[in-house]
């Protein structure tokens, strides 16, 4: 039996839809490995492993015409079981309306903010140096904040329609703990025939509501690009503001690609993390890669990463870690 029958049946039992009512249902998968040789430059020498980089299921079902209800929900399938046995993760799980009106949802999902962050990064999720100045097999890439990873649990988020281009988003994040003090977000993007701007914001409250941003932290990201029949750029642009410890980054993180051929694209990012008390991940990177499609859903990479860090609590012992990759990624 066609496995969209089955979904579709799946999600109408439990939401109590009849089956004849559920518009779309599909579940669809990513399979992300690469073999890499990296070097975190901390003495313990060069490494070659095989990764699994945020391989993973997801399903997808509405129900509607003018207004649609809709469920997303998705997990990993690491291809490299921890040591626990376990080959599924838990990733997220929201459900909400889309109309005229615009779209909102609840659940445990991205934020806008790290949305902004991850649309522009093509090495997310992919093995590099990653937001921390770490070598890391997944997550956002050396330049950008880390809260342009991770999922926020009790989000409510809301974006409107696009209106002459421009849309707006807002966002809630609960704190069901009894501080009744809650993580909130807010933005605006504008986008026209070839070129895109925006700025986001958001903030945690006293037990750190949004996923990867700290307690009593806030964040504000101001990014853009532009797209030409060859080639693109973006650019994001935070600053990290934590309150508690004074502790205020800057992160500069810029994207250049370039279709050499219809099925080969090159790609360049430039990033900077900038840190006015500690300096751990303070310095510059760079990644480098060429992605070929081979078959519609298939792709294979080649990648090099690297980042100088300046470490100013440490300065005779700098990291300078980097990672080559050799990877596909299969979509279905």
């Amino acid at each position: 039996m066609n496995n969209k029958i089955i979904l579709a049946a799946a999600v109408a039992v439990a939401c109590g839809t009849p089956l004849v009512a559920m518009a779309d249902a599909n579940i669809y998968g990513e399979f992300r490995y690469s073999i890499n040789s990296a070097d975190e430059d901390l003495g313990a020498g060069s490494s070659l492993s095989g990764e699994d980089n945020v391989s993973l299921f997801g399903l997808k079902a509405s129900v509607g015409d003018d207004i649609k209800a809709f469920v997303h929900l998705q997990t990993g399938a690491n291809a490299d079981a921890d040591a626990g046995g376990r080959a599924f993760a838990q990733r997220f799980y929201f459900g909400g309306l889309k109309g005229n009106f615009g779209t909102v949802a609840y659940g445990r999902m991205s934020t806008a903010y790290k949305m902004a962050g991850f649309n522009i990064d093509p090495f997310y999720n992919l093995s590099h140096v990653g937001a921390d100045g770490k070598l890391t097999k997944a997550l956002a890439t050396y330049g950008l904040s880390a809260a342009t990873n991770g999922f926020t649990d009790n989000a409510l988020q809301y974006t409107s329609p696009s209106i002459n281009g421009m849309t707006i988003n807002v966002g809630l994040y609960i704190d069901d703990s009894d501080q009744d003090d809650h993580g909130t977000a807010a933005g605006v993007a504008y986008a026209a025939d070839n070129y895109n701007v925006g700025v986001q914001f958001i903030s945690s409250d006293k037990t750190a509501t949004v996923a990867s941003l700290c307690a009593d932290c806030s964040a504000t990201r101001i990014h853009g690009g532009y797209k030409a029949a060859a080639w693109s750029v973006d650019a994001s642009f935070e600053t990290v503001d934590v309150n508690a410890a004074g502790d205020d980054k800057s992160y500069m993180f810029l994207v250049g690609k370039y279709n050499l051929a219809a099925e080969t694209q090159l790609v360049m990012t430039i990033g900077t993390v900038g840190d006015d008390k500690n300096g751990a991940d303070e310095g510059t990177g760079y990644t480098l890669g060429a992605f070929r499609t081979i078959a519609p859903k298939t792709q294979v990479y080649v990648s090099y990463g690297a980042a100088s860090l300046d470490n100013i609590n440490t300065p005779d012992s700098g990291a300078d870690p980097s990672v080559f990759a050799l990877g596909a990624i299969h979509k279905f």
